[in-house]
C-alpha cells in the first residue's frame, strides 16, 4: 500500500505545482515562484528516489498498480474492452523518472536566474511542471492507452515552450512545426495501438509481451506483427527527431534556453528511445524492423553531424547534435543492444544538459548573441562555463574515462558484436564519432578560444552563481555517470533485470579494448582535426564573420592537390568542396524541398479545395437549391396584390372551378 501512494506522488506533484501557478503565480513575486516550483520537483525526485530504493530491495522485481477503472465492458464471451489507469514501476521506469524529476530540478535551479527578468515567468513555469507530469505519465503509465495520453500531453507542453515567446514570428512558427510533425508520428503510434487491440485483445504491458504468445501470433501472421513494430517505430521517429521528421528539432531552439535543455536532454526527444525500449519483446521477434530502426538511426546520426559542422548558431549546433546522438540510440536499439541504449540516453542527458545550460550562461551574458563567429576568448571571462562545456565536449566525444566513452563505445561495440548487415552501420557509426568531435571541438574553441571578437565578447561576465551550480552539478555529473555500467561494473544491467534487454551485449576482454581503442581513436582524431583547422586562424581576430569558412584556404589547396594539379581536376575539387560546405549549411535542402513539395504543394490543394470544392461545389449547390423558393415566390409575388376585387375574383373562380369538379364527379365523368 505504501508503494501505491507513493507511486502516485512523483505525477501529481508536478502537476499541483502547474495548477497552483497557472492560477496563484500571478500575484506571486519571481522568487517564491521559483521556490515552489523547485520543491516540488526536489519532492518528485526524493519520491523516486525512495521507491528506487524499495525497488533495489526487492531485488528490481517490476509490479504494477491499478488506480481507476475507465472503461469495462466485456463484447461476446472471450472479447473485453478494459481501459484502466496502471502505473507500472520497474528499473526501466525507475532510471527514466530519477532522470527526469532531477535534471528537471536542476534545469529550474538554472532558469531561476536566466528567467528572472520575463514578464511571463509564472506561465512558464507552469508549463514547465506541466511537461514534467507529462513525461512521468508517459514513462510510468502501466499500459499504452496512458503510455500514449503522456504522449500527447509532451506534444502539448512542448509546443507551449518552444512557442514560449510567441509575439516572435519564428517561435510560433517553430511552435507550430513542432507539433504538426509529431502529429504525423502520433498516427503511426495510433494505428499500432488499434492493431494492438485488435490482435491481443488488450492493451496491458505483461499481457502482450508475453513471450510463448508473441512467437506463435508472429511465425503464423507476420505482415501484422510487422506492421504493428513499424508504426509504433514511426512514433518514435516523430517524437525522437529521426530522418524523415528531424526537421522540427532544430527549429524548436527558439523557446528559452533552460526549455530547450528540458526537452533535448532527457525528456521529449528521449521519449522516442524509451517507447521502443519498452517494447523490447515485440521487436526480439522482428528482425527486420529492427534493422530498420538501427540503418534509420545511423543515418540520421551522420546527417546530423554532418549539417552541425557548418552551423554558427550556438544552440542550433548543440540541436543537431542531440539528433545525432538520437540516432545512436537507435542504432543500439535496433541491433538489440537495449541496455546499451537506455546507458547512452542516461550519459547524454548529463552532458547534453551541461552543453545546452552552458551555451544560456553564455547567450545570457553575450545580451542574447548566438552567433558563435561573434564570440571568442571566453574562457577568460567565464572560466566555470567553459571549462564545465569543456567537459561535455569532450565527453560527447566519446573520450576516456567520461560518460560518454562509456556508452557510445558499448553501442559501437555491440553493433559490431551483431555482424552481418550491422559492420556497414558500425563503420558509418564511427565515422559518425570522428564528425562529432570535429564539429563540438569546433563549436567550443569558436566560443572560448582566441580573442574578443565584438564589443559584447570583450565585455562579457561570468554568469551568475545560480548559473554556474547546476553547471558544476551536470559537469561532476557528466564525469562519473559513466561508471554506472563499465565492463567492470554492469550496474545498469542489474537494475534493468529483464531478459529481454540482453538479445546483443557488450564486448569483453580483447575484443572489449580493441574495439574501445577504435571508438577512443575516433574522438581523438575529430578534436584533433578541429584544432588544426579552427585553432590558428582564431588567434588573430577576423573583421568580417563572412571570412569563416568551414575549411580554410590551407587546407583546401591540400585537398585540391589530391585530386590532381591539372586545371579541371583543381575546378572539380573546389567545386566539390563548395558543394559539400552548401549541402551541409542548408541540411542537405530538406527543409527547402519540404516545404516546396510538401508544405507549398499543400496549401495550394488546400486552397483549391476551399475555393473550387467547398465555395464553388458545395456551397454553390446549396445556395442553387436555396434560390428555387426565391424564384417561385417572385413568380406568385404578383397575386398578392392587396386589391379585395382582385381576391374575390381570384376566389370566385376557384370555387367555380371547384363545383365543376363535384359535378363531374357525381356523374361519373370523373
Amino acid at each position: 500500500m505504501l508503494e501505491k501512494i507513493l507511486l502516485l506522488t512523483p505525477l501529481l506533484l508536478p502537476l499541483a505545482t502547474a495548477i497552483f501557478l497557472n492560477f496563484v503565480g500571478k500575484y506571486m513575486k519571481v522568487n517564491q515562484i521559483a521556490l515552489i516550483s523547485s520543491l516540488g520537483l526536489l519532492g518528485s525526485f526524493s519520491a523516486t528516489f525512495i521507491l528506487f530504493v524499495l525497488l533495489a530491495v526487492n531485488d528490481f522485481q517490476s509490479y504494477t498498480f491499478e488506480y481507476y477503472e475507465f472503461i469495462s465492458r466485456g463484447f461476446g464471451a472471450s472479447t473485453k474492452l478494459e481501459i484502466l489507469l496502471e502505473l507500472r514501476w520497474d528499473g526501466l521506469v525507475a532510471i527514466m523518472a530519477i532522470l527526469i524529476t532531477f535534471l528537471s530540478f536542476i534545469i529550474q535551479l538554472f532558469s531561476a536566474s536566466y528567467m528572472a527578468e520575463d514578464e511571463k515567468i509564472a506561465r512558464y513555469y507552469t508549463y514547465f511542471n506541466f511537461f514534467v507530469f507529462s513525461m512521468l505519465l508517459l514513462v510510468m503509465s502501466g499500459n499504452f492507452v496512458f503510455m500514449f495520453v503522456g504522449w500527447e500531453l509532451v506534444g502539448l507542453s512542448s509546443y507551449m515552450l518552444i512557442s514560449f515567446w510567441y509575439k516572435k514570428k519564428e517561435a510560433s512558427r517553430a511552435g507550430k512545426k513542432a507539433f504538426i510533425i509529431n502529429r504525423i508520428g502520433d498516427l503511426g503510434f495510433l494505428i499500432a495501438l488499434m492493431m494492438i487491440y485488435n490482435i491481443f485483445g488488450s492493451f496491458n504491458y505483461d499481457h502482450i509481451f508475453d513471450t510463448p504468445i508473441l512467437r506463435a501470433f508472429y511465425y503464423n501472421n507476420s505482415l501484422e506483427y510487422n506492421l504493428i513494430c513499424f508504426f509504433l517505430m514511426v512514433g518514435a521517429f516523430g517524437k525522437s527527431a529521426q530522418l524523415p521528421l528531424s526537421s522540427w528539432l532544430p527549429d524548436a531552439m527558439e523557446g528559452p534556453t533552460p526549455a530547450s535543455a528540458l526537452i533535448h536532454a532527457a525528456t521529449m526527444v528521449t521519449a522516442g528511445v524509451f517507447m521502443l525500449v519498452r517494447i523490447a519483446p515485440l521487436l526480439n521477434e522482428s528482425p527486420s524492423m529492427s534493422l530498420l530502426i538501427a540503418t534509420t538511426g545511423t543515418l540520421t546520426a551522420f546527417f546530423a553531424a554532418f549539417v552541425a559542422i557548418t552551423q554558427f548558431d550556438i544552440k542550433k549546433v548543440l540541436a543537431y547534435s542531440t539528433i545525432s546522438q538520437l540516432g545512436f540510440m537507435f542504432l543500439a536499439v535496433g541491433s538489440g543492444a537495449y541496455v546499451a541504449a537506455i546507458f547512452h540516453l542516461v550519459t547524454h542527458a548529463f552532458f547534453k544538459a551541461l552543453l545546452f545550460l552552458g551555451a544560456g550562461a553564455v547567450i545570457h551574458e553575450m545580451h542574447h548573441e548566438q552567433d558563435i563567429r561573434n564570440m571568442g576568448g571566453l574562457i577568460t571571462r567565464m572560466p566555470v562555463t567553459g571549462y564545465s562545456m569543456l567537459i561535455g565536449t569532450l565527453a560527447i566525444s566519446g573520450i576516456p574515462p567520461l560518460a560518454g566513452f562509456w556508452s557510445k563505445d558499448e553501442i559501437l561495440g555491440s553493433t559490431f558484436m551483431a555482424g552481418g548487415l550491422y559492420l556497414p552501420l558500425w563503420i558509418l557509426g564511427l565515422i559518425t564519432a570522428v564528425m562529432t568531435a570535429f564539429y563540438m571541438g569546433r563549436h567550443w574553441i569558436y566560443i572560448f578560444l582566441g580573442e574578443g571578437r565584438t564589443e559584447q565578447a570583450l565585455v562579457a561576465n561570468k554568469a551568475p552563481k545560480l548559473m554556474r551550480i547546476p553547471l558544476i552539478v551536470l559537469a561532476i555529473g557528466s564525469v562519473f555517470v559513466g561508471f554506472i555500467n563499465t565492463p567492470f561494473f554492469h550496474g545498469l544491467e542489474k537494475v534493468l533485470h529483464a531478459k529481454y534487454f540482453h538479445v546483443i551485449g557488450p564486448p569483453e576482454g580483447l575484443s572489449f579494448v580493441i574495439l574501445a581503442s577504435i571508438s577512443v581513436l575516433a574522438g581523438a582524431v575529430g578534436l584533433f582535426l578541429s584544432n588544426i583547422v579552427f585553432l590558428q586562424k582564431l588567434t588573430n581576430p577576423l573583421s568580417h564573420i563572412e571570412e569563416f569558412k568551414l575549411i580554410p584556404k590551407k587546407i583546401r589547396n591540400i585537398i585540391v592537390n589530391i585530386f590532381g594539379k591539372e586545371n579541371l581536376m583543381t575546378v572539380n575539387g573546389k567545386k566539390l568542396l563548395s558543394l559539400l560546405e552548401r549541402l551541409s549549411s542548408n541540411g542537405l535542402y530538406l527543409d527547402h524541398y519540404g516545404n516546396k513539395i510538401l508544405v507549398n504543394k499543400s496549401k495550394s490543394f488546400s486552397r483549391f479545395v476551399a475555393v473550387s470544392v467547398d465555395q464553388l461545389l458545395i456551397d454553390g449547390l446549396i445556395n442553387n437549391i436555396a434560390k428555387v423558393p426565391i424564384l417561385v415566390g417572385k413568380q406568385i409575388r404578383s397575386l398578392q396584390s392587396g386589391y379585395v376585387r382582385s381576391y374575390l375574383s381570384t376566389f370566385g373562380i376557384m370555387s367555380l372551378i371547384l363545383i365543376a369538379l363535384l359535378i363531374l364527379s357525381i356523374g361519373g365523368l370523373l
